[in-house]
């Protein structure tokens, strides 16, 4: 497996992520059929556990390993390279069996005093494995990114995903003669199962590639760090990382907190006010998360890049590699979040069929634009090793949000849009706090005429053709979901057939695109669409 360019990685992890997300889309149907609405419950208490476990003890841990093993890679120095990632695998290793153990040994109290359900003891048991094997499958992770290696961490997650959806479906069947509390168990016994096998892979993977293993191969020169300066290192990295995680799902708590207290005091009843917060997490946030596919993979890859970078002191390479990463967030975002607020309204008959989610997602669709740019550009002020400042953009987001949401959803004008926009702001003190720190740090900067003004014209003749179109198709065929899907596929051929005409797409942009990609711009090329 060969080292591939930053966009390259991301472009390899965003097909996995996006073979995973279909997966995790597609299981619910029939898990649905077999464990019903009681049995999803307990599936359902067990996981948000398992989640903010997960969060403490492996997010941000392998995005920090992979920054220290590229940074020592870059000045050559194999030994630290090597001896960082040893002491971190066994870190990772012993908080993830720490916490495993933890989970196994409290997963009664915490069914009766969180979940308040005893049956939930079952669930949360059989997930307690899999925080030892995503830790240590992190570890790896982190080392094989840290060489800008990204393949690896892309098949051992669909691997993992595959294995995961089968191991549910099939022991959710075969226990359900059992009893609920037990069939609800064997679907979460997934999470270990498909971890396991993603762990498999990955060490399969690191045991016959054709580089020496760092853990079998002869201490070269180059630095031999001590346990306590890795370790020191790690979590000096990790823990702002894992902290803005923990953000992350504080600002989503904001919205159970704030959303149907102020709604009821405005006059809604509470089931009118719990429609309204299910509109507006379970449909637009859901919507607006979609493209973190993309840009969590530039993130993920944007960190060992830039690290790599930066141990040289390569200050132009740093500058390129962000420009080229906020140019590609951007080229994503920008038609994504004006499509989605044109189309709001029949996308969510489409895809929900509820029309009546189309304002909320329409307020919210801007957010997906700042949480686009707020993850590409943590990824660079991660690989900067400034941590600390995506957490501390996020909390500012966050308290943004809060001030925001309460006074808004509280005025009848606004009611549940004013969460969405409370939502929207608070990506965007984040995001562009984030750009003024990579400014600040790099001095990259990006080109209107490429970067904003291209995009943005392209995005205004999509915006006509999805809005023409749909009206037309509709008219035409009086079906939403026929309209709404030629409208969006023509909306994007417009979009990207005005960027290659403008010159705001480029050759070496279908360079990133595995297989088809290069042999693309060849064939554009040759009919003169690239200009020389």
């Amino acid at each position: 497996m060969r080292r591939q360019s930053f966009l390259q990685g991301a472009m390899t992890l965003a097909a996995a992520g996006l073979i995973s997300r279909a997966l995790g889309a597609v299981y619910r149907i029939p898990l649905t059929r077999i464990l019903g609405d009681e049995g999803m419950g307990l599936f359902q208490m067990a996981h948000p556990i398992y989640a903010a476990i997960l969060t403490i003890s492996t997010v941000g841990f392998n995005v920090a390993i992979s920054k220290l093993v590229a940074g020592h890679l870059a000045r050559g120095m194999i030994g630290a390279a090597r001896r960082t990632f040893q002491i971190s695998l066994v870190l990772m290793g012993a908080l993830g069996l720490l916490f495993s153990v933890l989970m196994f040994f409290t997963a009664r109290p915490i069914a009766v005093h969180v979940a308040h359900n005893l049956d939930a003891y079952y669930p949360i048991v059989a997930l307690s494995p899999a925080i030892f094997i995503v830790s240590v499958a992190s570890a790896l992770r982190g080392y094989f990114q840290g060489q800008q290696i990204m393949t690896p961490t892309a098949i051992s997650q669909v691997l993992e995903q595959m294995v995961r959806v089968a191991t549910m479906l099939v022991l959710g069947y075969y226990l359900l003669r059992i009893g609920l509390p037990h069939v609800a168990a064997g679907p979460t016994f997934g999470a270990s199962a498909g971890g396991l096998a993603g762990l498999l892979a990955l060490l399969v993977i690191f045991r016959h590639r054709r580089a020496p293993s760092p853990l079998l191969e002869p201490r070269p020169p180059g630095g031999d760090p001590s346990p306590r300066g890795v370790v020191a290192s790690v979590l000096r990295l990790a823990v702002p990382i894992s902290l803005a995680g923990i953000v992350v799902s504080v600002m989503n708590l904001i919205d159970l907190v704030v959303v149907p207290n102020r709604l009821i005091a405005i006059g809604f009843t509470p089931t009118d006010a719990t429609r309204l917060y299910g509109q507006l997490t379970g449909m637009a946030l859901t919507l607006v998360n979609m493209p973190t596919v993309l840009t969590s993979a530039l993130q993920a890859s944007l960190v060992p890049s830039i690290s790599e970078a930066q141990a040289i002191n390569d200050k132009a390479s740093i500058q390129a590699r962000t420009t080229a990463g906020i140019r590609i967030t951007l080229l994503m975002a920008i038609p994504a979040t004006v499509g989605l607020y044109l189309l709001a309204t029949p996308i969510a008959d489409l895809l929900f069929g509820i029309p009546e989610a189309g304002p909320p997602i329409a307020a919210m669709s801007g957010g997906l634009l700042f949480l686009s740019l707020q993850q590409t550009t943590s990824g660079v002020l991660q690989g900067l090793g400034r941590t600390d400042l995506p957490v501390r953009n996020l909390l500012l987001g966050a308290l943004c949000k809060l001030v925001v949401s309460w006074i808004l959803t509280g005025i009848p004008a606004f009611g549940i849009r004013g969460a969405a926009l409370g939502t929207t702001l608070g990506f965007m003190v984040a995001a562009s706090l984030n750009l003024a720190g990579v400014k600040a740090l790099t001095g990259a900067g990006v080109s209107v005429k490429d970067t904003l003004v291209k995009p943005i014209g392209a995005t205004i003749a999509m915006g006509l053709a999805a809005v023409g179109g749909y009206r037309w198709f509709f008219s035409l065929l009086g079906s939403n979901g026929q309209a709404t899907l030629i409208a969006i596929t023509l909306a994007m051929a417009v979009y990207v057939l005005v960027l290659l005409l403008s010159g705001g797409l480029r050759e070496r942009d279908f360079e990133l695109v595995p297989a088809a990609g290069p042999r693309l711009a060849r064939w554009l090329k040759g009919k003169g669409v690239f200009r020389r």
